[in-house]
């Protein structure tokens, strides 16, 4: 029998998405490069550059939590429309200040991420509301892989802008946005649960049946979904130290072609996940979320160990190939998991809390990093965060027991209730 190829048979809707997507990481130029500019361009202190990028995250917050509640009530389209065009209009003005005055511009950055942190939960909701329990985990992904097609392409294109047409960089984000928003507006439905389907969920014995009440109380009946959040903050924050430390190494032994080679590394991280994401789903589908999640931090892991202890190029593309297949474990099974223990009416406000839990690890791991940079040296922010993910390799692997057993202690209360691998 003829295997089927995977995402043939997904819907319209997915599709347009999927390019909708594709399109917005095209025109992600600056962010892969905002550490770069920040201190090649601006004169930033790698400490005041960490400090930056640390209290982006905070500014992400509010809008976040904001929109997670009116996705939840009402259009999940209207709202990512309106939030990703004043994001766009913002980057645009970028450009334009970058030659009028430029110390302006980290400013108009963080009112941009304001609106890209309320774009995120219902944008995440939509993405849900595309998925059943039964083709979520390839919908996902192929979601994913959209997004690093795109990824792709656009630091590559950014790494050229960066040294000669420094104004596009924000021209060209403000620009792709638009038109990734004007085929939003025009080719995908609003797909947000009816009242109806959230009755009928709580009937149901699904993991993400729907529940009453407010985020707090749907979570404190999910403890194990916690402490998972909690893990994830750790993961989050290992990754967001290399993630900051990484396009400063490469400057620091690369020199001026640093951020060429390092637009080159992200490239090449694009282009293993466009690779490899469809076999990684494969494999994903006959074992457990959770212990395809324990291989990704591993592999993370593995690969920071020695990333500060080297300075040769080929090495470096080695372990980015190597954290690559971590990130795309990682990616395949993490929203697919979270999505999967999210009751059906509170999609984006279980999404905006996710990602605003994560998002801590995220926002003091820069200014942490610049620390550990200017007071010691790469090799310790390398090292330190290779020995945290093994720690969170650990944690991982004991929640991933507690889910088992949990399992198994409602099969033998209900006979007719199978285990569900999705759940473990």
């Amino acid at each position: 029998m003829k295997r089927k190829l995977m995402y043939t048979d997904l819907s319209k809707g997915v599709y347009v998405l999927g390019l909708v997507t594709f399109i917005n990481e095209v025109g992600n130029f600056l962010f892969p490069f905002l550490e770069l500019f920040l201190t090649q361009k601006l004169g930033y202190t790698i400490a005041q550059t960490g400090f930056f990028i640390m209290f982006s995250m905070v500014v992400y917050v509010p809008g976040a939590l904001f929109t997670s509640w009116l996705a939840d009530r009402f259009s999940r389209k209207k709202i990512v429309i309106v939030t990703e065009i004043f994001y766009a209009l913002i980057m645009i003005s970028c450009g334009f200040f970058i030659h009028i005055n430029p110390k302006m511009v980290p400013y108009l950055i963080l009112i941009a991420l304001l609106f890209d942190g309320a774009t995120d939960p219902a944008r995440n909701a939509l993405h849900a509301d595309y998925t059943t329990p039964e083709n979520r985990q390839e919908v996902l992904s192929f979601f994913y892989l959209c997004m690093n097609i795109g990824f792709a392409i656009g630091p590559a294109i950014a790494g050229f802008l960066f040294n000669s047409y420094l104004d596009w960089l924000f021209f060209g984000t403000g620009l792709i946005t638009l038109v990734a928003t004007t085929i939003m507006f025009f080719a995908v439905s609003d797909k947000r649960p009816t009242k109806a389907m959230i009755k009928k969920s709580m009937k149901s014995r699904g993991t993400d049946k729907a529940v009453s009440g407010n985020v707090f109380k749907a979570l404190a009946a999910r403890p194990l979904l916690v402490i998972y959040i909690v893990i994830s903050s750790i993961f989050g924050f290992c990754i967001s130290l290399v993630t900051f430390g990484l396009p400063l190494y490469s400057v620091s032994i690369f020199g001026l072609q640093g951020a060429s080679r390092y637009g080159l590394l992200m490239t090449i991280n694009a282009v293993v996940v466009i690779i490899f994401t469809t076999t990684v789903v494969r494999f994903s589908k006959k074992h457990r979320p959770l212990s395809m999640i324990c291989i990704a931090v591993f592999l993370y892991a593995l690969s920071y160990l020695f990333m500060g202890h080297t300075t040769s190029f080929a090495l470096l593309i080695v372990l980015t190939v190597l954290f690559t297949l971590g990130e795309a474990f990682s990616a395949t099974n993490r929203d697919y998991f979270v999505i999967n223990h999210t009751p059906l009416g509170h999609r984006a406000r279980f999404s905006s809390l996710f990602s605003i839990v994560q998002g801590s690890g995220y926002a003091i791991a820069p200014f942490i990093g610049g620390l550990i940079i200017h007071n010691v040296n790469y090799t310790m922010l390398f090292t330190f965060s290779s020995i945290m993910l093994f720690a969170c390799f650990g944690m991982f692997l004991f929640l991933r027991y507690l889910y088992i057993m949990r399992a198994r202690a409602r099969q033998e209360i209900e006979e007719d209730l199978p285990i569900n691998k999705d759940e473990e």
